[in-house]
């Protein structure tokens, strides 16, 4: 293995059906966001070029999360009926380039990809991989290592464009090392998630906290420090539960129950023509050329080299 990508299909879809205009196919089928997460896609294969490539979804139903803490994302509401339409087609994009795609029951897409991030890393020495997450959601922050798992953040809707996070630039724009984005939002809470968080205590707080004591362990463990103010110390009494709470909440499981072939997430092996007849039938003519390079291509390519 040399680089695998791990892609939030969520994320990914939910970024293109906003950023992209409303576009139909010639038999008026809305195509949008599937122009857009395909478009962005092969950027992303093209510019990143990985050897093997998996994409995670959501999948219907409660998660672990809902179940531990009801009101958990319960601020958002249904997905719109114009995004909902596109999943399939999206999906079958996916599924003829031949990459494959997760989504488990009671889990999200961020436990299959810190669950493969693990694997990953776990069977291979850290000279042979490298993982790079690719997503919108700075949840997957708390996942990198060292320069062995990265983040590629792409910024709007240009995959092209990105922030890659890895160990370092996280210390010097959080002041600690990824681990800790858990113990951080434990304190500060997350309103896109409805994870609460102590109440009374912000991003700078929590942060300061955190740079003084090291974990959500060592604040409490430190509770009655001087360094601590009475009233964010009685906060944090009151708030213990819910902390404590949240840092379930937020932390990404990397132990879901999936087995995974690294052999069948090689970006080659697919059908080209395939692709092509697909691309075709939604009227992708524009991103014909952008994609990948077939096995028969990469053998030809090598012959004459």
């Amino acid at each position: 293995m040399r680089k695998l990508i791990l892609i939030d299909g969520n994320s990914l879809l939910h970024r293109a059906y906003h950023a992209f205009p409303p576009l139909n196919t010639e038999k008026g089928e809305l195509i949008n966001a599937v122009y857009g997460f395909s478009s962005m896609l092969l950027t992303i294969l093209d510019k990143l070029d990985p050897s093997h490539v998996v994409v995670a979804w959501d999948v219907k139903g409660p998660t672990f999360r809902k179940i531990e803490y009801k009101e958990y994302k319960a601020n958002r509401g249904p997905t719109d009926e114009g995004l909902a339409s596109q999943i399939i087609r999206t999906k079958e994009v996916v599924s003829v380039l031949n990459i494959p795609q997760f989504g488990i029951e009671g889990f999200e897409g961020d436990d299959i990809i810190g669950t493969l991030s693990r694997l990953a890393t776990d069977e291979e020495k850290e000279e042979d991989v490298q993982v790079v997450i690719v997503t919108a959601d700075r949840d997957a922050l708390q996942l990198i290592k060292g320069k062995q798992i990265v983040v590629y953040l792409p910024l709007q809707n240009r995959a092209s464009q990105a922030v890659v996070f890895d160990e370092t630039k996280v210390e010097e724009s959080y002041g600690f090392k990824p681990k800790y984005i858990v113990d951080l939002k434990s304190l500060m809470g997350d309103s896109s998630d409805n994870i609460p968080g102590v109440k009374g205590i912000g991003k700078i707080t929590a942060t300061k906290l955190i740079l003084s004591f090291g974990s959500l362990e060592g604040v409490y463990k430190n509770i009655n420090s001087e360094k601590i103010s009475n009233k964010i110390r009685e906060m944090l009494i009151v708030g213990k539960d819910m902390a404590l709470q949240s840092y379930k909440l937020a932390e990404i499981n990397k132990e879901a129950p999936l087995k995974i072939n690294w052999e069948d997430c090689l970006l080659t092996n697919y059908d080209k023509t395939k692709a092509v007849e697909l691309f075709k039938e939604l009227n992708f003519n524009s991103l014909l050329a952008r994609l990948p390079k077939d096995s028969w291509e990469k053998e030809t390519e090598e012959i004459f080299l």
